[in-house]
């Protein structure tokens, strides 16, 4: 997702919902979230580490988050439909909603 909405709770609370996520699909021997600053960071790392900063943003009972930057690693070029296929289902399944 390029932005996205969460309607209700905060941005750690989200990232505490996405890492249980993760960890359910046994996927966070690849993939983790954190926040940094005003910053929700993204990583995949395997054979090279691809990231993804999102800027958030407070509204009214959530927050909207919107991609900044990318940072992708040569290796994962080809995997990285993928890998993003695979988290924007983990963001989904905890409350987050793609915009535009």
């Amino acid at each position: 997702m390029n932005a996205f909405t969460v309607s209700d709770g905060s941005p750690e609370d989200f990232v505490a919902r996405v890492q249980r996520e993760i960890k359910s699909r046994q996927f966070e021997d690849i993939a983790s979230v954190r926040l940094d600053g005003g910053a929700l960071v993204v990583t995949f790392s395997w054979i090279g580490t691809t990231s993804l900063t999102y800027r958030v943003m407070p509204e009214s009972s959530g927050f909207s988050a919107r991609l900044e930057q990318q940072k992708v690693s040569p290796f994962h070029a080809p995997f990285k439909a993928g890998f993003i296929d695979r988290f924007d289902q983990i963001l989904a399944t905890v409350g987050a909603r793609s915009v535009g």
